[in-house]
């Protein structure tokens, strides 16, 4: 799995249900349903058990880039990272708009300054040409809290495009 977002993967609480607090990562992994090839690319957020939270993404299989990783790498290097975690494998891809800096995406619950523009992320994904995407989604857009210029919308539906595109221009077969 390739998951372009803000944060990590959340850990469930001791005292919570699976339900309330656990993310769908933490309990995919936990059900043995994700493979040790994932990826979260474009992390930002702080952390409230920095050292906790870093060692759960690991044990649950994730490598992390974060998004200033960006300014010393490049577009290219991320692309890099990215093809050479995943491999061969089948992937799914999920971008949550807050990957983005909310100078281009606004219209997200979570908003985080330092992510990355549009023009860095749709390269990237133009740049994952060759992966054996299996499915992909956009989340957390949220129209309410867009611009009058729509930005966030807009964004979405590009990514949205390219993900397809990326489908499209490598047909995985069962």
């Amino acid at each position: 799995m390739v998951r372009l977002t803000t944060g990590c993967v959340q850990s469930v609480v001791a005292t919570a249900t699976y339900e309330k607090l656990g993310t769908f990562l933490h309990l995919a992994h936990e059900e043995g349903l994700i493979s040790n090839t994932s990826i979260h690319a474009g992390i930002r957020a702080p952390v409230i058990r920095a050292k906790g939270d870093i060692r759960n993404d690991l044990r649950c299989g994730f490598e992390i880039i974060k998004a200033r990783d960006i300014d010393r790498i490049g577009v290219n290097g991320i692309i890099q990272k990215l093809m050479e975690r995943v491999g061969d494998t089948k992937v799914y891809i999920s971008v949550d708009i807050d990957v983005l800096d909310p100078a281009f995406a606004p219209a997200t619950g979570t908003a985080e300054v330092g992510g990355w523009t549009s023009r860095e992320l749709l390269s990237i994904l133009d740049g994952l040409k060759g992966l054996r995407v299996v499915g992909a989604d956009v989340v957390e857009v949220a129209p309410i809290y867009d611009n009058p210029g729509e930005t966030t919308v807009l964004a979405a539906a590009e990514i949205a495009h390219s993900l397809v595109t990326l489908m499209v221009q490598t047909p995985v077969q069962s």
